[in-house]
């Protein structure tokens, strides 16, 4: 149903945040709400932005849940810096890919608080940053701005380190757009809409493709032997079989072409449009298919 991209400095509000959209989303008894957060997965926030390959992998094992999650039956958070504007970039192409509603809440702190909030828990013991770490994130945090299409519609939550509820303004008109029919003039007022470029194309299952092979090598064993029975003569029509078309031939076809015929018929037939038919898995069907296509190449040639 929806993406919800958390965003904003290390310690500026962000799990706060999402405690409090959840709480209201579910007194407006909205969707079930999964929360993906470094925490849940099992991971260490230091270890995870120790260096730029960790962080690489942090962010792949976060796309990678996110992906999993995402339906038209369930509202997903996802609670983590989400720093980087390419990142948040690939969220909305999975969004746009299932056809989900996508926002970005950003808590909106500044460097110094978000700093005295990290010190604070350091002292508590509390999960925190390290002061290295805490840098190298701030250093590098990319604003998001609700002119882009990948952080629109944005929620911006000002002051962070006061206390977030499902009151705050942020927080209602985040949930207004997730349960309602979108915010007007964002870029994103509505579900987003898979394109061929989001989607991944259908491919044949692998009993499909089995059948495809086998059938399509029987039609081929059935030619070859009936050229080779003519002695050298071309053979003009070769019965496949009940209810299968004739192969006409206007020449002697050879097996390198069969087999280079073969694979373009079971790649195009393998292969589907996003809202077409699955491919043929009927033995008899493949090799009618096949014989149409033979001929229909043979005549062209």
């Amino acid at each position: 149903m929806a993406l919800v991209v958390m965003c904003g400095q290390p310690c500026s509000g962000k799990s706060s945040a999402a405690a409090a959209l959840i709480k209201a989303l579910e007194k407006a008894k909205s969707k079930p709400v999964s929360l993906i957060n470094e925490p849940s997965l099992n991971l260490d926030r230091n270890e995870s932005f120790k260096d730029m390959p960790s962080e690489k992998n942090l962010r792949g094992v976060l796309r990678s849940a996110v992906d999993r999650k995402s339906s038209k039956d369930a509202i997903v958070i996802i609670d983590s810096l989400n720093n980087i504007k390419g990142y948040r970039y690939e969220l909305w192409c999975l969004a746009r890919a299932a056809g989900i509603l996508y926002c970005v809440l950003h808590c909106d702190a500044g460097e110094e608080d978000c700093r005295a909030w990290n010190q604070l828990r350091q002292k508590e013991g509390a999960a925190s940053y390290e002061d290295r770490i805490f840098d190298d994130l701030v250093r590098r945090f990319e604003r998001p701005d609700g002119k882009n299409r990948w952080d629109s519609p944005l929620f911006e939550h000002k002051s962070a380190l006061e206390k977030i509820d499902e009151t705050s303004e942020a927080i209602v008109k985040a949930t207004a757009f997730l349960t309602g029919s979108g915010v007007p003039g964002s870029r994103n007022s509505g579900v987003l809409q898979p394109t061929v470029a989001t989607q991944t194309t259908r491919h044949a299952d692998t009993n499909s493709l089995y059948e495809l092979d086998r059938a399509t090598q029987e039609v081929m064993k059935i030619l070859v032997e009936a050229q080779t029975q003519g002695s050298g003569a071309v053979v003009r029509k070769v019965p496949i079989g009940d209810g299968i078309p004739e192969i006409s031939l206007q020449r002697s076809v050879g097996l390198p072409e069969l087999r280079r015929l073969k694979r373009t018929f079971v790649k195009l037939a393998s292969q589907t449009s996003l809202s077409g038919p699955p491919p043929p898995s009927d033995p008899q069907s493949v090799k009618r298919m096949f014989a149409n296509y033979l001929n229909q190449e043979f005549s062209s040639t």
